[in-house]
């Protein structure tokens, strides 16, 4: 089968293979893929500057139909349209395990990272990762799940978003703009900025239904939060998820005392910050990365609700034989969600599941 697989470690290695399909074992569901989604995290391992292990076929981001059951599946048949949580390996003894916050496990390792992921024409995944797409869910955003659910875990279980609040979103990439369109379904008021090389993504901000959009680079932000926010000093609660020093910054004067920065974003190098002001101004520094299993089901039921609709971040469906190509353009930054599809599957198999 076609693949993208990281081949080897340092930057780039990364080339469109022929290799064996993989086999179920006992507890295996082996899915053929209808679409997978390119994130940040596969770009941040092409530069290598994310921890994984290579030869490893990338793509966390999937879902599509099963194909084969292993010897002791039950639930699941043939047919099923899914997707999977990242996570492939569990220890689920730890105390991280029994309470649910499977992220937290040592022992993690994640599919497209330590494991083949889902940039290839099937893929192999135990049971308990496996998710069924409801009825009204189709193959593009069940491609979303996963980002929507990084989402769901940072702003709706790691912190609560209430109606009324005012929220920065700093960096509208896939994530930030994932972040926006949930937080808005919070009934917040919610900013996002960008550089001038995000204006794609800031215009399709506006087109989701963001309050307010700003070019950091040619508009104050600092001054425009302060006037927002009527005398309260900044923001109640700002998403950083560009992974850059210089948004740290704009977190830190954006946010008003006692308020909440929400660090999303993930950095290729250290950065210098004034860690003093976490004190000074009473910051709540809340970290998130991935997700639970409650993250999911929650994502799923939004979609399924069309609380949320993911569909207008859906920039680019490109054929898996133009993967590198589709990498590319990915790391040009003007895309929202570009996703990957093997064979080109139609338009009517993508959105309905046929």
């Amino acid at each position: 089968m076609k693949a993208l697989m990281k081949q080897e470690a340092g930057p780039g290695h990364l080339e469109l293979v022929d290799t064996a399909s993989p086999e179920p074992g006992p507890n295996d569901v082996k899915i053929a893929i209808r679409a997978a989604g390119i994130c940040g995290t596969d770009i941040h391992i092409v530069h290598d500057t994310f921890p994984y292990n290579p030869p490893v076929i990338l793509g966390h981001e999937f879902c599509g139909e099963i194909t084969e059951l292993g010897s002791t599946i039950t639930g699941l048949e043939v047919g099923d349209r899914v997707m999977a949580e990242t996570t492939a390996v569990l220890c689920g003894v730890c105390a991280s395990c029994r309470n649910g916050d499977t992220n937290h496990c040592l022992q993690r390792r994640a599919y497209g990272v330590h494991v083949n992921g889902g940039f290839a024409e099937s893929v192999v995944v135990r049971q308990e990762a496996i998710h069924r797409l409801p009825e009204n869910v189709d193959y593009l955003e069940g491609a979303m799940t996963e980002p929507l659910a990084v989402c769901v875990h940072a702003l709706m279980e790691r912190i609560q978003v209430t109606a009324g609040q005012l929220l920065l979103v700093l960096g509208p990439g896939p994530i930030g703009l994932f972040a926006a369109m949930l937080a808005k379904t919070q009934g917040a008021i919610v900013i996002v900025a960008g550089t001038s090389r995000d204006k794609q993504r800031l215009q399709l901000a506006e087109t989701i239904g963001v309050d307010l959009t700003v070019n950091v680079e040619s508009d104050d932000l600092p001054a425009i939060i302060d006037e927002l926010s009527l005398g309260a000093g900044g923001v109640d609660i700002t998403v950083e998820a560009a992974g850059a020093a210089a948004s740290v910054k704009a977190a830190y004067q954006c946010t008003r005392k006692g308020g909440t920065i929400v660090q999303l974003g993930l950095f290729e190098e250290p950065i210098t910050i004034d860690y003093s002001q976490i004190a000074v101004r009473e910051f709540n520094v809340i970290g998130s990365f991935a997700h639970r299993w409650s993250s999911f089901n929650t994502a799923l039921q939004l979609m399924d609700k069309k609380i949320v609709d993911v569909k207008p971040l859906v920039s680019a469906v490109i054929n898996l034989d133009d993967g590198l190509e589709a990498f590319q353009r990915a790391e040009a930054g003007a895309d929202a969600k570009i996703l990957l599809t093997p064979g080109g599957l139609p338009d009517s198999v993508l959105e309905k599941g046929g």
